[in-house]
């Protein structure tokens, strides 16, 4: 019996083993995993001056004539602000 046992927990290593080696590999195919509810995906927002995409996050935040205006950098910001123009 317990050889029986054993051999099953055995079996069980490798499976998983092998299972794990196949995921890293792109061989064996993965559940898709749920984001966790207080996290929200990355959303790209592009730097007018530049011309750059920064994650919205991350970015630096100004408002000029009423509009809200993402940048990728204090340089960015302050030109931006300098020009007559959006």
């Amino acid at each position: 019996m317990s050889r029986l046992i054993g051999g099953l927990i055995l079996g069980y290593l490798i499976y998983w083993v092998v299972k794990r080696v196949a995921q890293s590999l792109g061989l064996w195919p993965q559940a898709p995993r749920p984001l966790a509810k207080d996290r929200e995906p990355d959303v790209l927002v592009q730097d007018p001056v530049c011309q750059t995409f920064i994650p919205r996050k991350e970015a630096l935040k100004a408002e000029k004539d009423g509009k809200v205006y993402f940048f990728c950098s204090e340089g960015c910001l302050k030109r931006f602000m300098r020009s007559g123009s959006n």
